[in-house]
């Protein structure tokens, strides 16, 4: 089995994990899972595959919202770019941003404000993206 097909697997079942546990996840649990999964190996892929998961699919929702014109704040004029909007956060994505940057992104803002890991993870991984991918 190559590279893809697992991290495909580890992907889902970390997005699975999510969506079992439907109530808001806090700052400080998504930052464990950004840390626990830096090792190598089974133990480590699913923690890696969570805080991945999540970071992309707050990128993929704020680029999602920030389609509908209802919700735009304001917007980039490059072409080259996906406008995002979410938990009042904008920020611009350059077209084929990489899930693993998203990922590292919001691990360090989550290392970096202990003060905030009680609030939701999704706001501060929006808060994260928007710091980590301004618009102009």
């Amino acid at each position: 089995m190559g590279l893809m097909p697992i991290m495909r697997w580890t992907i889902a079942a970390g997005l699975i994990l999510i969506a079992v546990n439907a109530h808001a996840t806090p700052g400080h649990k998504l930052l464990n899972h950004c840390k626990s999964g830096e090792g190598r190996g089974l133990e480590s892929a699913i923690p890696f595959g969570t805080c991945l998961g999540f970071a992309s699919a707050v990128m993929e929702a704020m680029i999602a919202n920030g389609r509908d014109e209802r919700l735009k704040v304001g917007s980039s004029s490059d072409a080259g770019v996906e406008y995002g909007y979410m938990s009042g956060h904008n920020a611009c994505f350059p077209v084929g941003t990489n899930p693993g940057d998203v990922r590292n992104a919001a691990k360090e803002f989550l290392n970096n404000n202990p003060d905030k890991l009680d609030g939701k993870a999704v706001d501060l991984v929006a808060e994260a993206l928007a710091g980590a991918y301004p618009c102009k």
